[in-house]
């Protein structure tokens, strides 16, 4: 009976880039976003999809959130095309990386999100 070696290679890990996102490129991505949103065709009967990319949902996320009545999961879920448990991955992520607070209230069983940028 012989026995084989098994070679041990350590498997290579690839480390995803993560790109930071300046308050200036967030608000010059935000106002695309809403130009985006905002333009109309004349001769349109049909209104026109608006595609989002990662970067301009996060920003319209963050639009949500800063608003005086806030947003709650399901509003951004059906805005964003996310599920809830991502909405609040980005949240928390978002938050933590531009030191802001998420803040949340609940009225009537149904509990709302609010963004507070960081006080400088």
């Amino acid at each position: 009976m012989t026995t084989q070696k098994k070679s041990s290679k350590a498997k290579a890990t690839t480390k995803k880039s993560t790109s930071s996102i300046t308050d200036k490129e967030l608000g010059n991505i935000l106002a695309e976003t809403l130009n985006k949103v905002a333009e109309t065709e004349p001769n349109a009967t049909q209104p026109q999809a608006v595609t989002i990319d990662k970067r301009d949902k996060t920003a319209f996320m963050v639009v949500m959130l800063s608003r005086p009545e806030g947003a709650t999961l399901k509003e951004m879920a059906e805005a964003l095309g996310w599920k809830e448990n991502s909405i609040r991955g980005a949240m928390s992520a978002y938050a933590k990386k531009t030191g802001g607070t998420i803040n949340s209230e609940k009225k009537d069983r149904i509990r709302t999100y609010f963004y507070k940028a960081k006080a400088e």
